[in-house]
């Protein structure tokens, strides 16, 4: 039902996860235990779509959610990428001043600063045609030839496509954000377009990839994780200025669904949790256990193929600890829900199907 294969993950130089495989089958209850910064909630937040691998595929009810290859993609140096922008900068100049040269001699009548209006609206158009037409057919611009690099995908390492290049010939001009000049002294020298592209210039050396579309984004992943992806947090996240029935229904009618349908559902699984004479009230006037069913109930109320709880019990006193424990059994009996649960908590990890141990990004005992 869910499948992750060789999930890597890592923040700047510290690798979080170091090669996580892990399956889960309809109808399971399984708990993955581990002392704290062994990676286990960073491995929930990608099998939850919430972040993304680095490398590894995940597959969740048979569909391909993402794929990242094992790429090695390391920036060029800081003089390299320096020496690009002036060669671009005397390449654009020399282009802009034969377009000039070419438009004064044939508009000779106008005014001294028309024509340099027209001479700065040349440099620009030329600048955008210049690196929008280069970068999106080759990868590269004639000064990357020059000192062999090239600007390719960061996602999979493929050559930058239409709108790739588009967005990042676009904010690579803008007058806010972070100028590049400040991280070519970097350890990792990289434009702040180039994050917001997701592109990088690499050595020449590197060869371009096969483009990888067997995954989900944007949109298409934020219907997905809605639909079929349940969460239940530490903190119950609960909206405080609805009630609990419209905290449920949120979910179904983000979803597109009917309003009856999503009413009817919300009603039949809060009735089944207990909370039947709480639907009418807000957050603040539920106790901490009422809260928390109300998360499972809005976590359940699109009928998601998998449930992931992230330290469901940690907020909870002993008492009603025990009672979500059990909640998650009935659930599972009665709806063959499945449920991947991150806890401290030894009981509620006892009373699953499977333990999986973490320790130091890695999946040590199944």
């Amino acid at each position: 039902m869910l499948a992750a294969v060789n999930i890597h993950k890592k923040y700047d130089d510290l690798e979080i996860l170091k090669g996580v495989d892990i399956n889960i089958n309809q109808g399971e209850i399984v708990s993955i235990v581990g002392p704290s910064g062994s990676g286990k909630s960073t491995l929930l937040h990608i099998l939850g779509t919430l972040d993304e691998a680095d490398q590894g595929h995940l597959d969740i009810s048979g569909v391909r959610i993402s794929s990242r290859l094992p790429l090695k993609l390391e920036p060029v140096k800081w003089y390299r990428r320096l020496l690009n922008c002036l060669l671009d900068f005397i390449f654009i100049q020399l282009l802009a001043i034969g377009v000039f040269y070419l438009f004064y001699h044939s508009v000779s009548d106008l005014s001294l600063i028309i024509q340099l209006r027209s001479y700065w609206l040349i440099i620009i158009c030329t600048l955008y045609l210049y690196y929008f037409l280069f970068e999106m057919l080759t990868g590269r611009t004639l000064a990357k030839f020059i000192t062999q690099t090239k600007v390719v995908s960061k996602r999979d390492g493929s050559r930058p496509d239409l709108r790739t290049a588009t967005l990042r010939t676009i904010t690579r001009f803008l007058p806010f954000g972070y100028f590049e000049a400040v991280s070519f002294f970097s350890a990792r020298p990289t434009g702040w377009h180039d994050d917001i592209s997701d592109t990088l210039v690499v050595d020449s050396s590197f060869q371009f990839q096969k483009r990888n579309t067997a995954y989900l984004s944007g949109k298409k992943l934020a219907a997905f994780r809605n639909t079929h992806i349940g969460f239940v947090f530490q903190f119950h996240h609960l909206l405080p200025e609805f009630t609990a029935l419209e905290n449920v229904c949120i979910p179904g009618w983000v979803a597109g669904r009917q309003k009856k349908e999503v009413m009817d559902r919300a009603l039949a699984l809060l009735k089944t949790l207990g909370l039947s004479e709480r639907l009418e009230n807000k957050p603040n006037e539920l106790s901490g256990g009422e809260q928390q069913r109300v998360a499972v109930a809005r976590a359940l109320i699109n009928d998601p193929s998998i449930v992931l709880a992230d330290e469901p019990t940690g907020n909870l006193d002993s008492s009603n600890a025990r009672e979500l424990h059990q909640l998650f059994i009935d659930l599972r009996n009665q709806l063959n829900q499945t449920f991947l649960i991150v806890t401290h908590n030894e009981e509620l990890a006892r009373m699953s199907d499977r333990i999986l141990q973490m320790r130091d990004g890695r999946i040590i005992e199944n």
